[in-house]
């Protein structure tokens, strides 16, 4: 990452991280208010990178650096993208779409990533017996017994990429479990983010979230809807509680 370079944004650009800003839950926004040293653009990551979100020892806060071209990206290529990372091609020919409506790709990555400062300042996933973690996670990365015989192991727990051929089972499986998407089951922090931005794109955006398989002519040959899995349905109530009753949680140091 050699050539990464700051990024200045235009006048148009500044508006659209306003607006993805504006979207995001009260409890997000004051956390950042509280505890975001500096939000930054980049260009020159390579490959799919997005960006990080890391504390600092140092200030106590935490910095928010994206890559740039985020701002433009819409929300299906930034999640087709990233989920064909998961596969490599094989004799089937078949390959996976990830369409996402209700919002733009930079909306959703601010969604997940101020996710990640408030886990990273209320200390949420990292609370035994948490909500978010209780009975789904034993540690950072690690799944409860009960969960990980059926939870895909892809790309995204360590995995080597797998045959397009398999992408069926791998859904099929993932609608088993509490998680919305491959990503949520790489750890504890990854699961809250994404629940939490699907939350808010499906309940104040209208948005849905389509898995698609298509064989080599480009027909739908099977879809997966995640925001209607049993057990996703079953936490966004747990969503609902935590974006509502943490107004404390904005306020630690």
């Amino acid at each position: 990452m050699q050539d990464v370079k700051p990024h200045t944004l235009t006048s148009e650009e500044r508006k659209a991280v306003e607006a993805a800003l504006a979207a995001l839950p009260a409890l997000n926004k004051r956390v950042l208010e509280r505890h975001l040293h500096n939000l930054a653009f980049v260009d020159g990551i390579p490959g799919e990178g997005t960006g990080l979100t890391s504390p600092s020892k140092k200030t106590g806060l935490s910095d928010i650096t994206l890559r740039a071209s985020v701002i433009d990206e819409s929300l299906t290529t930034f999640l087709t993208n990233k989920e064909r990372r998961v596969y490599k091609q094989d004799a089937s020919g078949m390959t996976i779409t990830v369409a996402g409506t209700g919002t733009n790709a930079l909306t959703y990555v601010l969604l997940h990533e101020s996710t990640h400062v408030v886990d990273i300042s209320c200390g949420i996933t990292t609370t035994p017996g948490g909500p978010f973690v209780q009975s789904i996670w034993t540690d950072y990365s690690t799944l409860a017994p009960s969960l990980a015989v059926i939870t895909p192991t892809t790309y995204f727990r360590g995995a080597d990429h797998l045959p397009m051929a398999k992408a069926t089972s791998l859904y099929d499986a993932l609608a088993q479990t509490p998680f919305v998407s491959l990503y949520a089951t790489a750890s504890r922090q990854e699961d809250l983010a994404e629940l939490v931005a699907w939350h808010e794109i499906y309940t104040q955006g209208g948005g849905d979230l389509t898995i698609e398989l298509q064989d080599p002519g480009g027909k739908t040959i099977r879809q997966w809807h995640p925001l209607t899995f049993p057990k996703v349905r079953e936490r966004f109530t747990e969503v609902d509680q935590l974006l509502s009753s943490q107004p404390g949680c904005a306020s630690q140091s």
